[in-house]
C-alpha cells in the first residue's frame, strides 16, 4: 500500500513547485536586498521597509502561484479551496437523507413486520374458513340429500296410498271374515324366498318350489302359534298350479340369478285355508360385503341434539335409498331388514358420549342382492 501511495505521486509537479518557489524567494532576497541597498523608497516608506515589503510581497506571490498550479491540476484543491462551504452544505444535505433513509428503511422493516403478522393471522383465517366451508358444503350436500329422500319418500307416499285405496276394497270384502277369526297373515306378507342360481335344472328347480311351499307353510304355522301358543299343523296351501309351473319353466336353466317369493295373495284368517302367490325377478348385486350403503354427518355437540331419534332417522333414510337402489322390500311391512337391537342402543350411547361432528356408516356385513335382506353394521367416524 505504501508503495503504491510513492508510485501515484506526481513527483514532476512537487519538485516544480518546490524549484519555483526556492527561485522566487532567492529573486525576492535579491531584489530587496538590491533595493534596499541602493536605499530606494517604494510609498515612502524607508528602505529597511521597503526592503521587508519586497520580501513580504515575494512570499505572497509563492503562495499564489502554488495554490494557482494545485488549483490547475487537482480537482480536490479547487473544491476545497472555492467550493468547501457548498461541499459541506451537500455533505449535510446527503447526511440528513442517509439518516431519512435509515428512518424509512426501520420503518418498512417494522411495517414488514407487521404485515408479516396480518398475514399469518389471515392465512390462519383463512384455513379457519376454508374447514367452515367444507364443513357447510357437507351440511349442504347432506341437506341436498335429505331433501331428495323426502321428495322420494312422498313418491313412496303416493304409491303406498295407491295400494292402500286398492287394499280397502279388500278389506272391506274380508270384514266378514275378520269378525269370525283373527287375522294372522295378512296380504302381500312376505311368506318364504329363495334364490335361484344360473342354469339350475328344472328337477332343482321343482325341488326349492318344493322348500318355497314348506317354508310358507311353517311361516304361517308360526304366525298362528302366536295366537293359539300351541304349534298348528293343519296349514294348507291354496297355489294356482299353472303359475307353479310358470315360475318352474321361467327358472329353469336361466341366465340370471333369480329371487322366488311367495306371497299370501289375501288376508288370512285364523282357521282358512292360505291363499299364496308366487312372485320372481332377476337378482342383481346392489352392495358387495363391506360397502357403505348409506353415510351422514351428524352434530354430537349440538344442544337439542338427539341421539336416538337421529339414529331412527338415518335408518329410515336407509331403507329409502336401498329400495331406490333396487332393493324389494317386503309389501306387508314395506321393510328391507332389520337391526338387532342392541346394535341400536350401542350406536345410540357411541352418539351421545361424541362432542364434535361424526359421520355415520351403515357397512354391509354381507354382499345385498335385489331380494334382500339388507344386513348392515354401523361404524361411526
Amino acid at each position: 500500500m505504501q508503495s503504491l501511495v510513492w508510485t501515484d505521486t506526481n513527483w514532476t509537479l512537487i519538485i516544480s513547485i518546490i524549484a519555483g518557489s526556492a527561485i522566487l524567494a532567492y529573486a525576492g532576497d535579491v531584489l530587496g536586498f538590491k533595493y534596499g541597498k541602493q536605499r530606494i523608497s517604494i510609498f515612502g516608506l524607508r528602505p529597511r521597509y521597503t526592503s521587508r515589503l519586497i520580501t513580504a510581497f515575494t512570499g505572497m506571490l509563492i503562495s499564489v502561484i502554488v495554490l494557482t498550479i494545485l488549483s490547475f491540476f487537482s480537482e480536490s484543491v479547487r473544491a476545497a479551496l472555492f467550493r468547501m462551504k457548498s461541499l459541506q452544505q451537500d455533505l449535510n444535505r446527503v447526511t440528513i437523507q442517509l439518516q431519512n433513509s435509515h428512518t424509512a428503511i426501520l420503518n418498512a422493516q417494522n411495517e414488514l413486520s407487521n404485515s408479516r403478522e396480518r398475514l399469518n393471522e389471515m392465512q390462519y383465517q383463512l384455513q379457519t374458513t376454508a374447514l367452515s366451508l367444507d364443513i357447510t358444503r357437507f351440511d349442504m350436500e347432506t341437506l341436498r340429500q335429505d331433501r331428495d329422500m323426502l321428495f322420494n319418500e312422498k313418491g313412496d307416499l303416493e304409491v303406498m296410498t295407491s295400494y292402500l285405496r286398492d287394499e280397502a276394497e279388500e278389506l272391506r270384502l274380508s270384514l266378514d271374515r275378520m269378525r269370525l277369526g283373527a287375522i294372522t297373515v295378512q296380504i302381500n306378507s312376505l311368506l318364504a324366498q329363495k334364490v335361484v342360481y344360473p342354469g339350475t335344472p328344472r328337477e332343482i328347480v321343482e325341488e326349492v318350489i318344493s322348500d318355497l311351499k314348506e317354508s310358507a307353510r311353517e311361516e304361517v304355522a308360526n304366525k298362528r302359534s302366536e295366537w293359539l301358543y300351541t304349534v298348528s299343523d293343519d296349514v294348507v296351501l291354496v297355489i294356482d298350479l299353472d303359475e307353479e309351473r310358470e315360475i318352474a319353466v321361467l327358472a329353469a336353466d336361466s341366465q340370471d340369478r333369480l329371487y322366488l317369493r311367495v306371497m299370501a295373495a289375501e288376508n288370512i284368517a285364523m282357521n282358512e285355508v292360505v291363499t299364496v302367490r308366487f312372485e320372481s325377478g332377476i337378482s342383481f348385486l346392489l352392495y358387495y360385503e363391506g360397502e357403505t350403503v348409506h353415510r351422514k354427518l351428524v352434530r354430537p355437540e349440538l344442544s337439542g341434539f338427539n341421539a336416538e331419534e337421529t339414529l331412527h332417522v338415518f335408518l329410515r333414510e336407509l331403507k329409502n335409498q336401498a329400495i331406490r337402489n333396487g332393493v324389494k322390500p317386503d309389501p306387508a311391512t314395506y321393510s328391507v331388514g332389520s337391526l338387532e337391537g342392541e346394535d341400536f342402543f350401542e350406536t345410540v350411547e357411541a352418539l351421545k358420549s361424541m362432542d364434535n361432528p361424526t359421520i355415520i356408516n351403515a357397512v354391509a356385513l354381507q354382499d345385498i342382492y335385489t331380494e334382500g335382506p339388507v344386513r348392515i353394521k354401523i361404524l361411526l367416524e
